[in-house]
């Protein structure tokens, strides 16, 4: 996703592919950020943030700071903004740790690949001819599947609990050498001697899964968590209380038996849900201790991070514009209650989105959990199914709208009422990004050999600013280098 103020027509000056390599979106970024003068002139590299606290009395931030060389600076500051990301750190649950202590091969989080070790020193490819076993089938987990096919293992196994991540709607995998472990959770290692047979629990007795042998290697896709141990308790976006995290419907002025979800493509088979009595509060919307990236107890708080869009770089800037604007005074900062109230509003709206209601009401996730395996909604290539995704695309984009509104962001997709001619067109390139994955199981088997969603056909894919179109990739995704040109050592493998 470009930028407004920096096209990749402005940068590439040609036409590019839907999916870039990551060496020339960082090439994108830092010519955008730099264009018009050096903003890394006042950036303290190499030095870590010990703690952040509030001075009530001064109405000040103080910042403890600590360069590598282990000089301790203490810095004060009228307003703060919590920039860390929300993958901050590598989350590895202690739990799946302490079930595979008895694991024999490698065991790593996915951000630490570059740490996985060849057979002998001279092996600088550590996954080729493994069988390796991916925790989590979400972003991670379909990325470093692909990148393991590319590099040759020979087997790669996916398990996960909800099989509701992208790897899980892939329609096919390159050479079919992915296999899902769907509604799964890994065991521990099997008691016969190998330390590389893995058990596992099954969690719908639809799909039984079996022990899994000879895996050299275990990529931990379990996400991560954010940075915040900097931040003192009061300055914390989530509160940290026995009575966090649950509302319910007499909260926001509604009554738990009355309420109705509007009608939706899902009524049909759901009918109506009632509403759980206790609601999960922090949404990827909605955060309980905080507004619109403004910590509720205290507005000169500020947290820039993305939601849920297929469009990170695109929702970070508009929130970086929000931010700025709450700064300068041309986006005022709502009283408490005007942030308490508007919270409830939003937690409202978001009950008629399918989605987020499945995370935040325990209730409508067991309905929606029981729908038949047979049923569209199991199925992302039927047109029901897309008329599905495009009611959950269409509320995620109003989100955002309402956030470009509030930043005064010079792009504009619509509003939280409607999306204009710009955001319908977003939610058209979404919907086709989406169904890509799925619409892999209708190839034929030839195709199947070689094609990933990457190979997409980019014709409905253009820029939001200038129209400019995509355009394919310089071969196959199998068969180009990490700087996305031809790699002539793979193109037999998979003509």
């Amino acid at each position: 996703m470009e930028f407004f103020d920096y096209t990749f027509e402005d940068h590439f000056k040609t036409p590019q592919p839907v999916y870039l390599p990551r060496q020339q979106i960082l090439d994108y970024v830092m010519a955008r950020v730099t264009m018009h003068e050096d903003i890394f002139q006042n950036v303290c590299f190499n030095t870590s943030v010990d703690s952040v606290t509030y001075d009530e009395e001064d109405e000040q931030f103080a910042i403890i700071s600590r360069d590598k060389g282990g000089t301790i600076t203490t810095s004060r500051f009228d307003k703060c903004i919590w920039a860390g990301g929300i993958n901050g750190k590598p989350k590895m649950p202690a739990e799946i740790v302490e079930k595979l202590g008895g694991f024999k091969g490698q065991l790593v989080h996915s951000s630490a690949m570059d740490e996985l070790t060849g057979s002998s020193p001279d092996e600088k490819n550590a996954v080729e001819g493994k069988r390796i076993l991916l925790i989590g089938d979400s972003y991670s987990g379909e990325d470093l599947a692909l990148q393991c096919i590319k590099l040759g293992a020979e087997r790669i196994f996916v398990t996960t609990r909800s099989a509701s991540g992208s790897a899980s709607y892939m329609g096919s995998w390159p050479e079919d050498r992915v296999e899902i472990l769907k509604f799964s959770n890994v065991s521990g290692v099997k008691d016969d001697g190998t330390g590389k047979t893995l058990v596992f629990d099954t969690l719908n007795e639809k799909y039984p899964v079996p022990d899994v042998e000879d895996i050299s290697i275990i990529i931990c896709c379990t996400g991560y968590i954010p940075n915040l141990h900097m931040l003192e308790e009061k300055l914390q976006p989530w509160k940290k209380s026995e009575d966090c995290g649950e509302w319910c419907m007499e909260d926001v002025g509604e009554n738990t038996k009355t309420w109705r979800m509007k009608e939706n493509s899902l009524t049909p088979i759901l009918g109506h849900v009632e509403p759980s009595t206790e609601l999960e509060s922090n949404t990827d919307y909605v955060v309980e201790n905080s507004y619109r990236r403004l910590l509720i107890s205290n507005p000169n708080m500020m947290f820039i991070s993305y939601c849920s869009t297929d469009y990170p770089l695109m929702e970070i800037d508009v929130i970086a514009w929000l931010c700025l604007a709450y700064i300068t005074g041309e986006r005022a900062i709502p009283t408490k209650t005007q942030m308490l109230e508007e919270n409830a509003r939003e937690l409202l709206e978001s009950m008629q989105n399918h989605e987020v209601r499945y995370y935040i009401d325990e209730n409508f996730k067991e309905a929606v959990d029981e729908i038949p395996e047979d049923h569209w909604f199991h199925d992302a290539t039927s047109e029901e199914n897309v008329l599905f995704e495009r009611e959950s695309g269409s509320y995620v984009l109003r989100v955002l709208a309402g956030y470009m509104r509030d930043a005064i962001y010079p792009l504009n997709l619509g509003d939280m009422d409607g999306l204009n001619k710009t955001g319908v067109k977003l939610l058209h390139m979404m919907c086709n990004e989406d169904k890509e994955r799925a619409l892999l199981k209708n190839c034929d088997e030839d195709t199947k050999q070689w094609k990933t969603f990457r190979d997409i056909d980019p014709s409905p894919f253009s820029s939001l600013v200038t129209g400019m179109g995509s355009v394919p990739l310089k071969g196959k995704w199998l068969e180009i280098d990490n700087d996305g040109k031809p790699d002539l050592s793979k193109q037999s493998r998979s003509s």
